[in-house]
This record gives C-alpha cells, sequence and structure tokens, in this order.
C-alpha cells in the first residue's frame, strides 16, 4: 500500500478559474510560471517561512509510532531536499513547513500523520449478509478477517450478526503516525528565471538580473509521463519533479483534452535537481536507461513518423518522446546524446526550447509512488507501470 494519498499541497494564490473551449468550467490554471509568479529570485532571508515552490533542506528523522511498520518507499531519516509544496515524502511533512518554518528552526517529538487520515466512522458499515451473495462461505466470516468487494474494494470485518457483517472500509493504517524530529537547515527561492529557454551563450544582462541558484531545471517527454517520474525521483540530486505538458497550442490543457489530440501537447516531467550533486549529464542517462526499457513499446509507431503533416494532432502525439532545453550547455548536450542514441533506441526524441509547462492534473503527479513504489534516493527496484 501507498503511504501517500495527498501529496499535494494548496495551489498559489494566483491560480485562476478558466473557461474552456467548450464553455465548461476547467480546473484551475496550472503552469507553473502561474504557481510561483512574484517569487523573487533573491537569496531567502533568515526570518523567511517556507513559501510554496521554495526549496527545503532539512535534517530528519521520522520514527513509526504505536506499532505502525512502514513501507520503505521514502527517505527517513538523514539530510533531504524538496520543493514545498510538490509531494514526495509525507503530505503532514509540506504542512508542517508551509509558512510556518525559516531557516534554523526545529521540530522536536511531534506526532505527524502517516499519509493514510484519520479514521472515518461513516467508514465502518452494517451491510445485510442478503448483500453478500457472491461471497463464498459466508458463515466462515468472523471478526478480523478481510473481504474484497466488488469494486476491489478492500475492508475489515469488525462484528457478525445473525443477518448483518459490520465492514470498516477505512485503511488498514488509518490514525497511523510518525514521531517527527527536524531541522531547516537551508531554504531556496525557485529558479524561476530558470523555466523557460534562454540563450546564455552570450548573456550581457547583469548579474544582479540573473538567478546564481545552484538549482536547474530540466524536462523531458518519454511516452507515459509515470514511469519516468519515479526514475528521476529516485535520482541522488534531483529534488523535485512535476508530470505536466508541454509543447502545446491552447492555454491550461487537461488530460482529456489532449488525448483527443489537436492541442500539440506532450506528457512530460520537469526536473529540477542540484547541480553541485548531479549534473544534466547525469540526469540524460538516468533518461537513457528508462528509454532503454520502454522505447520498444513504441517502435515504428505512426506518432514518430515526420513526413506525417498530421502527426501533431494525431490522438497519441501526447507520447512523442524529447528533450525541452532550458539553456544552451542543455541544448549541445541533449544533441550530442540524441545522435548518439538515434540507430539503438528504436524511436524518434524531438529536441526543442522548454516552452510552457502545464501541471498534469493530481491524481497524474507521483502516480506509481503514490500505488506504493519506491522513491528512496538510489532506488533499483524494478519500476511498474500500470493504470
Amino acid at each position: 500500500m501507498s503511504e501517500i494519498n495527498n501529496s499535494d499541497a494548496a495551489l498559489s494564490s494566483n491560480d485562476m478559474k478558466m473557461t474552456s473551449r467548450n464553455g465548461k468550467k476547467k480546473r484551475p490554471l496550472q503552469s507553473v510560471d502561474a504557481m510561483i509568479q512574484g517569487r523573487k529570485l533573491s537569496t531567502v532571508n533568515l526570518t523567511d517561512k517556507a513559501s510554496l515552490g521554495d526549496i527545503v533542506t532539512v535534517k530528519i528523522e521520522l520514527t513509526p509510532e504505536n506499532g505502525y511498520v512502514p513501507e520503505n518507499l521514502f527517505d527517513s531519516v538523514g539530510e533531504i531536499t524538496f520543493v514545498v509544496g510538490w509531494g514526495n515524502y509525507l503530505p503532514g511533512l509540506h504542512e508542517l513547513l508551509l509558512g510556518n518554518m525559516s531557516i534554523g528552526d526545529v521540530v522536536t517529538n511531534l506526532s505527524i500523520d502517516a499519509g493514510f487520515g484519520m479514521p472515518n466512522p461513516e467508514m465502518v458499515i452494517e451491510v445485510p449478509k442478503s448483500n453478500l451473495k457472491k461471497v463464498q462461505k459466508i458463515e466462515k466470516i468472523v471478526p478480523n478477517s478481510t473481504l474484497n468487494l466488488q469494486g476491489g474494494i478492500q475492508v475489515t470485518v469488525v462484528d457478525v450478526t445473525n443477518d448483518t457483517i459490520i465492514v470498516d472500509a477505512n485503511h488498514p493504517l488509518a490514525g497511523s503516525s510518525y514521531l517527527c524530529n527536524l531541522k531547516v537547515s537551508d531554504l531556496h527561492p525557485y529558479p524561476v528565471d530558470k523555466l523557460l529557454y534562454r540563450d546564455n551563450s552570450d548573456d550581457e544582462q547583469s548579474p544582479s538580473a540573473l538567478s546564481s541558484s545552484q538549482f536547474e531545471v530540466a524536462t523531458f517527454a518519454m511516452g507515459c509521463f509515470w514511469g519516468v517520474e519515479l526514475a528521476f525521483m529516485r535520482t541522488p540530486g534531483v529534488v523535485g519533479t512535476r508530470a505536466g505538458y508541454t509543447q502545446g497550442i491552447i492555454e491550461n490543457p487537461f488530460y482529456e483534452e489532449i488525448k483527443e489530440g489537436h492541442t500539440g501537447y506532450r506528457e512530460a516531467v520537469m526536473v529540477i535537481y542540484d547541480s553541485r550533486v548531479v549534473s544534466f549529464e547525469d540526469i540524460l542517462a538516468v533518461y537513457d536507461e528508462r528509454l532503454a526499457v520502454t522505447a520498444p513499446e513504441y517502435f515504428k509507431l505512426d506518432i514518430f513518423a515526420e513526413d506525417d503533416e498530421d502527426s501533431e494532432s494525431s490522438p497519441d502525439s501526447q507520447y512523442r518522446h524529447g528533450i525541452y532545453f532550458h539553456n544552451e550547455e542543455q541544448r549541445k548536450l541533449a544533441r550530442a546524446y540524441i545522435d548518439s542514441v538515434k540507430d539503438s533506441r528504436y524511436c524518434e526524441i524531438e529536441l526543442k526550447p522548454a516552452s510552457v509547462f502545464y501541471s498534469a492534473e493530481e491524481k497524474h503527479q507521483q502516480y506509481l509512488y503514490k500505488g506504493g513504489q519506491a522513491a528512496r534516493k538510489g532506488c533499483r527496484e524494478t519500476i511498474r507501470c500500470y493504470g
């Protein structure tokens, strides 16, 4: 079971309601630009509280409480760095930091939710035995046993009467918690100026106008974004990932719309990484390793046919592979990489400047991690892509 049930913090106050092309109300604006617009490039002050989009480093120790033994899905001891409000780790950890903690602040022996929420009394239900006709050997059902109901719902038997069975549909680990010890050791603003491509090979702008942040942004597409996002999450030095859509022609896309084609959007993953720990070449190596596994799925598909004038509006254009560079160094390294694998990876990889990136719906964010696959740094467990 996953330890995460709601990994996203609230959206920025700058988010806006929009109306779709068919007149129906759409979800709030999700472009990364909108989520962090108005952020300054300057260094965070020591007294500044962690805000949505800040990159925070904490020294942490999470200890399971009340007999709860967790699946080891994330790093729970030592120094970790992540983007506040972008998921990963625990929702309670983001809530603890967001708007509350500054550099040097300490939390000691604080219980935080393990990610399964609190038990809901309304999820304890008395079910007539007559409704469970498909359950075999119903007469042998006893308290504390588990039933798999229609629709894949798993419930725990609380009590059995002559005519009914009382079941608890809460997650078995609802109410579980960690004992948290934490210290905020560093805080950086999001590198806003690095979101879109800028040719900085001959940059004459004053140093004060540019971010000196060690954090860089990279964007990749590789068919479905679930698997490659988890691969990046596991990479040491990667501090944040975001599944989303890029390279399209309309504003504020949503999944059902891009699936129909005609928008030009790709399923992509934005990666925020610490250049002191991991290089763009290292990130490319992760991309290549994942590509070697998944590329055969797309072998000779029409979506990569260069001579197809309508390929951009194909229903499958969302699965195009691509590297979208944010600066000249990335462009050169990506070009060399694409040239080196064009005969061995079975599919075309487009190379374009990074453009506006829209976050995908919450259900797509860190999907495999929420489904119970580990995101620990350096983890080498097989990534299983499933819906």
